[in-house]
């Protein structure tokens, strides 16, 4: 069997999906980034993944978006507030670095910049990186676009959050098969 993008042995890390940040994200494209992503969260948990999560300067741009935010906190994930784009380069992340499997999705925002600086950095750090590209968000589209390139172009595999959430289900006979195909239509 080949290995999954989103499993028991690896990871989902969220990074910056903040109320503020939000609110200057296009419409229907901020929609759908933050369905993707709380279904990734929903996901994970169900699939015994480890979550973590980042808050970029929340006292300048909010907490994590509220209904996010409960689903994050009812999969048990970890937060890590961070002043680096970087979130490697952030002290408190360095724990979670050291422990995180190999193999970790990355949702959030903004693509081309704290998602792409992470996500380098992870593939630095020897992990092997999937970014589903509509879980990721950047305040012009144009933005998103190209730090989606950069992220493919330093070896991260760009995919879809659907792809990965029926990666993970392997089959129509996952117990909560039903349930997700209902969330990706």
């Amino acid at each position: 069997m080949t290995d999954i993008y989103l499993g028991s042995k690896s990871a989902l890390l969220v990074v910056d999906v903040q109320e503020r940040l939000l609110k200057a994200m296009p419409e229907p494209e901020m929609e759908r980034c933050l369905h993707a992503t709380k279904t990734l969260v929903e996901l994970a948990k169900e699939v015994g993944a480890q979550i973590v999560y980042t808050e970029q300067y929340p006292g300048g741009l909010g907490p994590t978006e509220a209904s996010l935010l409960q689903a994050l906190n009812d999969a048990d994930a970890e937060r890590v507030e961070k002043m680096t784009f970087d979130a490697c380069a952030a002290p408190e992340f360095h724990r979670f670095l050291i422990e995180l499997p190999k193999r970790i999705v990355v949702c959030g925002m903004e693509a081309h910049i704290c998602v792409q600086a992470t996500v380098r950095a992870l593939i630095e750090h020897r992990h092997r990186v999937f970014v589903p590209f509509d879980a990721v968000i950047s305040r012009r589209l144009e933005n998103r676009d190209n730090g989606l390139r950069v992220m493919e172009q330093a070896g991260a595999v760009i995919t879809n959050y659907e792809t990965v959430v029926f990666d993970a289900l392997r089959s129509a006979e996952h117990p909560a098969f039903k349930t997700f195909s209902k969330k990706v239509r």
